[in-house]
């Protein structure tokens, strides 16, 4: 029973751990969470359908809309129809979008090293004994 109950504590800890680093990453970036899950998933699968990504991220479709919206606003992706299909779309980053991910990559690689992210990687090798 006893180890149960640690085993939940650690994973609650690790939910509030986890939350701290994604919003630190948020606030280093200026992004949404969202928004930053878009151009990553965006920048590993170029030129993906909007529709994958949104099973990828296990969004709906219809969130994942204004998101990209925004991104589409602000010059770092963009969306092109199919050929085959011209009712399905999908998406890349644009030339400022590819600049901007190598900064928000930095970032990212960055945060690893600081003290939130070690605690994380501890209590994740906690939880795999």
């Amino acid at each position: 029973m006893q180890q149960s109950i640690n085993y939940i504590m650690n994973i609650m800890h690790l939910e509030r751990d986890l939350k701290r680093l994604t919003s630190n990453w948020s606030s280093a970036t200026g992004l949404s969470l969202n928004e930053l899950r878009i151009l990553v998933y965006v920048e590993q699968h170029p030129g993906i359908q909007i529709g994958d990504v949104a099973d990828a991220l296990n969004v709906a479709k219809a969130s994942l809309a204004q998101n990209i919206g925004t991104l589409i606003t602000q010059g770092w992706l963009k969306s092109q129809p199919i050929k085959q299909d011209r009712r399905l779309r999908v998406l890349t980053l644009t030339k400022t979008g590819q600049e901007r991910m190598k900064e928000v990559d930095a970032q990212l690689t960055q945060s690893l090293d600081t003290t939130p992210a070690t605690q994380l990687a501890d209590q994740l090798s906690a939880l795999q004994l």
